[in-house]
């Protein structure tokens, strides 16, 4: 019993971490865009990352060191693997590059750099500290059975946001394969037309059309057209993650996320 009450605090304390860290980015990026852009890769109000963080930092640290400084580098350090590793396993999972600190100085493979490092050491110290006593106090004064309950009730919306995320990503991913091979067909014919025109190997590759050019020809084909407006939606996942991760980008399909952004209307 007593490990499935710590299993289902540490849960509640995610969730509550994740929110916290959701909140805050959303009104970060809020004052720098001037405009209201909802973070997080799920649906709803959630930055897993840094519920993930907090959660290590607390089963790691708790109790067990008490020096602000040491929990400061100690925190910048768990935090740094955690968003390294997240970066990592999702440029891998999707074949795209989700966010890019290769502008900021001492940065690490654009995954992550010193300034959001010294943030999160910075945290990281005051949760361990200060926070996480206060939430520990409130988390005890709930009923153990309400807890459990509060606890399965999150599960279960949290698995469906989930499993709805991923469906969505599934489905971008597929339509921009389509869109991708239809650019690389494009531009292999325009390697075929300038084989049968041109004997120079420069002049050959001036004519192979780009992303702008490909664009301009989707109007011929319509089933493309449509998927790239439905890419190009306010409403799509696509756009929407767009918003969320600027500096987004599916390495695998380069031409297809130009031709989504980079079409005239």
């Amino acid at each position: 019993m007593q490990i499935l009450t710590t299993v289902v605090n540490y849960f509640l304390w995610y969730i509550l971490y994740s929110v916290i860290g959701w909140i805050i980015e959303t009104l970060l990026f809020a004052v720098r865009d001037k405009k209201s852009v909802k973070r997080g890769f799920l649906f709803g109000p959630l930055c897993p990352i840094y519920g993930t963080g907090a959660v290590i930092c607390t089963a790691l640290m708790y109790g067990r060191i008490t020096n602000f400084f040491v929990l400061f580098f100690a925190g910048m350090a768990l935090c740094d693997t955690v968003e390294y590793l997240t970066s990592f396993v999702m440029e891998k999972a999707f074949h795209a590059k989700w966010w890019d600190y290769s502008n900021q100085r001492f940065n690490i493979k654009g995954r992550i750099c010193l300034a959001s490092s010294l943030l999160f050491g910075a945290g990281v110290a005051l949760l361990i500290k200060f926070i996480q006593p206060f939430v520990m106090s409130v988390t005890d004064k709930i009923p153990l059975n309400i807890r459990f309950i509060i606890a399965f009730v999150i599960y279960s919306v949290l698995i469906v946001d989930v499993a709805f995320t991923i469906q969505s990503l599934k489905n971008v991913i597929s339509t921009l394969k389509e869109i991708q091979e239809y650019a690389v067909e494009n531009a292999q014919l325009g390697i075929y037309r300038a084989d049968e025109k041109l004997d120079g190997f420069v002049e050959k590759v001036k004519s192979i059309p780009g992303p702008d050019e490909i664009g301009e020809k989707i109007k011929n084909n319509r089933h493309i057209e449509e998927l790239v407006e439905k890419m190009n939606g306010e409403r799509s996942m696509l756009k929407k993650l767009k918003s969320i991760f600027p500096k987004l980008q599916f390495k695998n399909y380069k031409d297809a996320f130009d031709i989504i952004f980079n079409k005239k209307k």
